[in-house]
Formats: structure tokens, C-alpha cells, sequence
């Protein structure tokens, strides 16, 4: 069996369409959370997943999207960007993201897994490949021996605490470390291994252009464009740079 794990795709239909176009013989997938926001192609996105069938966690972005409130105290732009994506959507894309599961153990082909998202400690803000041991206990979910598949912070690595597996199959939509690539995994037959696939970036850019109200954000809209063109999502800046060197994706 082949099970088609990703994550963070952050309304980045593009590379999601990238990597389906790779990978057509998957039985199954695995969608470790962040959908839609905050991205230019929400339906685009809802539309490529909700032909997929597997699991599907819900991750902070799913929160942030059924729960309108919650960016209260965003910045004017991004609060903009969000109540655009809020309008732009669908009905039937918020049904669908109301039936994300939520993080916890999953039996795929034979095996128990746990899924989580990667936020689930608010004191972590990040769970990465050089993090402390401490940090993956927030993906405690009552097996100490299933290994963990999960998200959020969008560098594709994995990592051995004890005798269980942390993995991150990395960001579909939003690279961190300098390289245009929409990022996953494929467990076949219980084994995992990364993989990525680079992507034409200009279809995401010509989104960004056709969501004109962010003229009046155009340092917001610019930098959005630039997260794309050059695949440093949180900027040019640490740790970003140093897991680049290091050869993380």
C-alpha cells in the first residue's frame, strides 16, 4: 500500500497540483493540516483535496479559518488578507474543513501512528530537526512506541527520541529553506521516505496579482510574491538559513 503523506500547503494549490501531477499510483493519503490560509487559491485547494481520500488533521489554520475571531489582533494586512479568503471560500470548503479529524493515534496499513499537526504546545512554537528532545513530547498522545507523523514547521526532516520516529514530510506550499519545492513523504509498506518536487511558481504569483485589494498592502502582497520566488517563506533570516546550508528542504 502507498499512503501520500504532506502538510502546510497554505492555499497554494500550484505546488499541491505538482506534486499529484508526480504522484498518480498512491492508494491513500495522509494530510497533516494548514489547507487553505493564508493563500491566494483557497477553492483551488479545497477543490484538488477533497478528491483525495484518507485522513485529514486539522491543524492552526483550520482553527483560524472556522473560527473568525481569532485574528482579532492580526495585523491590518494580513486581517484584510483573511477576511478576503473568508468571503472567498465556499460553503462546501468550509464543510469540508470541518471534517478534519483531530490529532491522535491512526492505524495506516497495519501500522499505529500518531497524526498531529505540530502546534499542539503553544510554548513550541516550532518542532525542528536540532530541537531539544523535550520539545517532541508535546506529540505525547498515550503510545510511547507509534511513531509520529506531523507538520507545522515546515522543514522536512526526521529525528529518533527514544524508540519512536518524528517525522516531517515538510511544507507543500510554503518552503522555508530557500528552495522552490513542494515537499512530502510516501509510506509504502509501513517505510517512509521523503520526497519534493520543484514547481513554476508564476501561477501562484499571478494569484497574488489577481487579489487586488492588497494594493493597499502592496509590501504584504510583495512579500508573499517573493516567499514564492525564492522559497524562504519566513524570510532570509534564521534558523532559515543555517537549515539551508545543512541540505534541509
Amino acid at each position: 500500500m502507498k499512503i501520500l503523506v504532506f502538510a502546510d500547503i497554505h492555499g497554494n494549490a500550484t505546488a499541491l497540483e505538482a506534486v499529484l501531477q508526480k504522484e498518480r499510483d498512491f492508494d491513500s493519503v495522509v494530510f497533516l493540516g494548514d489547507a487553505v490560509s493564508p493563500g491566494p487559491q483557497p477553492n483551488e485547494t479545497v477543490e484538488l483535496l477533497a478528491k483525495l481520500n484518507g485522513v485529514f488533521i486539522r491543524g492552526n489554520h483550520e482553527y483560524t479559518m472556522l473560527n473568525r475571531h481569532s485574528i482579532a489582533k492580526w495585523p491590518d494586512g494580513y486581517k484584510a488578507l483573511m477576511d478576503w479568503i473568508y468571503d472567498e471560500l465556499h460553503a462546501s470548503g468550509y464543510q469540508f474543513l470541518r471534517s478534519f479529524g483531530s490529532p491522535g493515534e491512526y492505524e495506516l496499513d497495519g501500522r499505529v501512528f500518531v497524526l498531529a499537526h505540530g502546534d499542539e504546545n503553544e510554548a513550541v512554537r516550532h518542532v525542528l530537526p536540532d530541537s531539544p528532545d523535550r520539545y517532541f513530547d508535546v506529540f505525547n498522545y498515550g503510545n510511547h512506541q507509534a511513531d509520529v507523523l506531523f507538520g507545522h514547521s515546515h522543514v522536512q526532516f526526521s529525528r529518533s527520541v527514544g524508540d519512536q520516529a518524528f517525522i516531517n514530510p515538510g511544507s507543500i506550499g510554503q518552503n522555508r529553506c530557500g528552495h522552490v519545492l513542494a515537499c512530502y513523504g510516501l509510506l509504502e509498506d509501513g517505510k517512509f521516505t521523503h520526497h519534493h518536487v520543484g514547481y513554476d511558481p508564476t501561477p501562484w504569483v499571478d494569484a497574488w496579482n489577481r487579489v487586488t485589494f492588497l494594493s493597499q498592502f502592496t509590501e504584504l502582497r510583495e512579500s508573499f510574491k517573493q516567499q514564492a520566488l525564492t522559497g524562504y517563506s519566513m524570510g532570509a533570516n534564521e534558523p532559515w538559513l543555517s537549515y539551508s546550508s545543512r541540505g534541509y528542504f
